[in-house]
């Protein structure tokens, strides 16, 4: 399109006042100057929709929508319906990027004549404000979308964040994030690297991803607690149709989700665990079924082995407290 920049960044906004100047700053500061910016107000209840308009009228490459609260993936598929770019780039509203972070991913992109680009990322504490290496690959390669997805299932140094990614529009001309769910990147993006075929793995950690105590990440045990184990089901089923190479990777993955909800239900209060009872019995049942299974997959570390075991046993909670007990002894 005649006009139309290279690059649309999509950044979906609720709630985040604290953070949303220094995520917008990172981003109108970096090196690859040929971008839009969606920001997608998501009916937040703040002042993010003013700082949103007060940044546009600084600068002419924003764009504002104003939309009725729907989550962040109602968000993110606004932008991407309004995206304009051959590119998209997609940044949480309290994270922040590097100053050449899409310089770094669209030169990676043409090196390798490719349509996905993984990069890597820092994971930052709040507070404190703590730096750490987080995933990020070991090498720029080329590979293709059936072994990115195997990766993305078993956190082989890439997961499926949309957010330290750089994707060709066209990627996204059917698929979009499911809307009322979290952990919504999941199903998502391992669709998008086999419809890319391939994809390029940048060894840069060009993404600083804010850990804090509010984000969806870290929120009290509600249903949607239990959405990471039920998207994990439904890759695995469709895995079983539709793409059969991936079957022994989604199914470590749903293996995954039932441990990821039995460690939640373990740090629950007693209220939240009765709530949730039919919950716990029956990911423990489907923990057992696939124990054989994990026992001898190549993914699973020794103390990944140890913890299904004791979930599957019952003893996890009464290992723990004496483990915590041993310590606070020695």
């Amino acid at each position: 399109m005649e006009g139309s920049p290279l690059l649309s960044i999509i950044v979906p906004v609720y709630k985040v006042e604290a953070f949303l100047p220094g995520c917008l700053d990172s981003i109108l500061g970096q090196t690859f100057r040929d971008f839009e910016l969606i920001l997608v107000d998501d009916g937040s209840p703040d002042r993010c929709g003013e700082i949103c308009e007060e940044y546009a009228g600084k600068d002419s490459r924003i764009r504002v929508i104003h939309k009725k609260n729907g989550g962040l993936s109602s968000a993110r598929n606004a932008g991407i319906e309004a995206a304009r770019g051959a590119w998209l780039g997609f940044v949480d509203s309290d994270d922040t990027i590097a100053p050449n972070c899409y310089e770094t991913l669209l030169a990676c992109a043409r090196r390798n004549q490719v349509k996905l680009v993984c990069a890597g990322r820092y994971d930052v504490s709040f507070p404190g404000w703590e730096r750490t290496p987080g995933l990020c690959p070991e090498r720029e390669e080329v590979i293709s979308g059936v072994e990115l997805a195997k990766r993305i299932f078993t956190w082989n140094h890439v997961d499926s964040a949309a957010w330290d990614k750089l994707y060709a529009r066209e990627l996204f001309a059917e698929i979009r994030y499911p809307v009322g769910r979290v952990n919504e990147d999941l199903p998502v993006t391992y669709r998008i690297a086999m419809l890319a075929g391939k994809a390029a793995l940048c060894p840069e950690r060009v993404y600083h991803y804010l850990h804090r105590q509010g984000s969806i990440t870290y929120s009290a045990i509600s249903d949607r607690s239990f959405h990471y184990s039920e998207n994990a089901e439904e890759i695995l089923q469709t895995c079983r149709t539709d793409y059969p190479e991936l079957v022994p990777e989604a199914r470590y993955l749903y293996a995954q989700s039932q441990a990821y909800n039995l460690k939640i239900l373990d740090m629950a209060s007693k209220d939240d665990r009765k709530r949730y009872a039919d919950r716990e019995r029956d990911s423990r049942r489907k923990l057992r079924e696939l124990l054989p299974f994990l026992l001898r997959c190549p993914y699973e570390s020794g103390r990944q082995k140890l913890d299904a075991l004791l979930h599957v046993t019952n003893l996890y909670t009464p290992m723990r407290r004496l483990w915590r007990l041993c310590r606070k002894r020695a």
